[in-house]
């Protein structure tokens, strides 16, 4: 037989390579070996099993994850389920880690990524399945380092999975808070863990973190309550985009706990304002009386008014504007800071003739400041119709705090507060002339 020949028959027999589970991890060293691979996933005639194997190996050896998705996205919806189901456990033979304190390896953080990409591919039993290895993978006493491993933190991962994670983290958090050998030093409770517990978006998380705010002393941690509380603002609130917000409903069962931590003047402005923003996501109704009734709350952080009033204002809508309004203590404001927190919020409700009706019945209240916000507002609104009312207002009560603190000005310096009276009319003046 010629030299020639044989060669052509060595060509032919090459070409005629069958997909196997050999030649697939073979085919990953060869110069054709990509196509081939890549033919083998795209190949619904062969079994699902060695397409899946052809997919973990672009995913995880040739780096061929972009044209993975691709072809997942082009196959048949029955046969991209077999893949995905058959693909998914040999990447967590990939991903999985021995060892819950081990650092994951690349290969083993490529793989757990891939799941992740995956699992938007999967139906509902191969995704319960991905999400048990995502669980393993994550949920153990590293979980504060393996969540900055890879292109998924490991909050958005908790995010995703949901209640399915909740127990095993509040595991990982009892277990780090109980651990031995914490007589003189503490360990700290990781902000990654503590957002990734709020992210599960479940009661017993809320409550678990509420639980974490109160430690502060017994752990020597004085920031401890500033972050827990932070967690709950970033999953429920804003994530920053990071990943969409939790439903409020998980935050109803505590709404008394943030009333007392939005009071708590120990915890600093931050920790209270969270507790404040987290009351309002709850929603109405049940956000309207806590917030309403902390309004006029003596507190020492004399923004703590305006936080509170607006934050109700948000949560009721035109119905609260009365009770919030005269829920005002009768203290100092300055102009701008009224305008801010009160006019600016309730100039632009609606519908309009509501929010009208209920201003005019405040311009009659008993208390100055009640009557002062609803002149403002009037003002605010442009509401030219209510001049002749704002311009019939008579009080010499002053409106301390209308120009700020002036207390570093020297006495020629400084102006005059006016009369509410006084600033009626010259409102309603203004009105007067934008109607001409």
């Amino acid at each position: 037989m010629s030299r020639l020949l044989l060669i052509a028959i060595a060509l032919a027999l090459a070409g005629c390579e069958k997909t196997t589970h050999e030649n697939l991890d073979k085919w990953t060293h060869t110069e054709k070996g990509a196509g081939k691979i890549a033919k083998a996933l795209a190949d619904e005639s062969i079994d699902p099993d060695l397409s899946a194997h052809a997919a973990e190996n672009m995913m995880v050896k040739t780096g061929k994850d972009a044209d993975v998705r691709t072809a997942l996205e082009q196959m048949s919806s029955g046969r991209r389920t077999e893949v995905v189901a058959k693909l998914a456990p040999r990447l967590w033979g990939e991903a999985r880690v021995e060892g819950d304190m081990s650092k994951p390896n690349a290969t083993q953080v490529i793989a757990k990524d891939q799941l992740i990409a995956i699992r938007k591919y999967a139906d509902d039993a191969t995704k319960q399945q991905i999400d048990s290895y995502l669980v393993d993978w994550y949920c153990v006493g590293s979980f504060e380092q393996r969540s900055e491993l890879g292109s998924n933190y490991g909050y958005t991962v908790m995010r995703l999975i949901g209640d399915r994670a909740a127990k095993k983290l509040m595991e990982v958090g009892n277990a780090t808070i109980a651990a031995p050998g914490q007589d003189k030093v503490k360990n700290r409770i990781g902000d990654n863990l503590m957002i990734g517990l709020a992210a599960t978006c479940t009661t017993d998380t809320v409550t678990y973190l509420l639980d974490i705010v109160k430690m502060a002393n017994d752990r020597h941690d004085d920031t401890l309550p500033g972050r827990a509380l932070d967690a709950i603002y970033k999953a429920y609130v804003d994530s920053g985009g990071l990943f969409d917000p939790c439903p409020p409903a998980a935050l109803q069962p505590d709404i008394d706990r943030f009333v007392a931590i939005a009071k708590d003047e120990g915890l600093g402005a931050n920790v209270a304002q969270d507790g404040v923003k987290l009351l309002r996501t709850i929603g109405p109704p049940a956000c309207i009386a806590p917030l309403v009734g902390m309004v006029g709350h003596p507190h020492p952080n004399p923004h703590f008014k305006y936080v509170i009033a607006q934050q109700a204002l948000r949560c009721g809508g035109v119905a609260a504007i009365k009770d919030v309004v005269r829920a005002l203590p009768d203290v100092a404001y300055t102009k701008e800071e009224l305008d801010g927190a009160i006019a600016a919020e309730i100039a632009p409700m609606s519908p309009r003739v509501q929010v009208l009706a209920a201003l005019r019945e405040l311009l009659d209240d008993k208390s100055h400041i009640a009557r002062w916000a609803a002149v403002e507002t009037l003002a605010a609104m442009k509401s030219t119709e209510d001049a002749p009312r704002l311009a019939a207002v008579k009080s010499s009560d002053k409106l301390v705090g209308f120009w700020g603190d002036q207390t570093g000005l020297p006495p020629k310096d400084r102006k005059e507060e006016p009369t509410l009276g006084a600033r009626a009319k010259e409102l309603a003046e203004q009105l007067g002339k934008g109607a001409k």
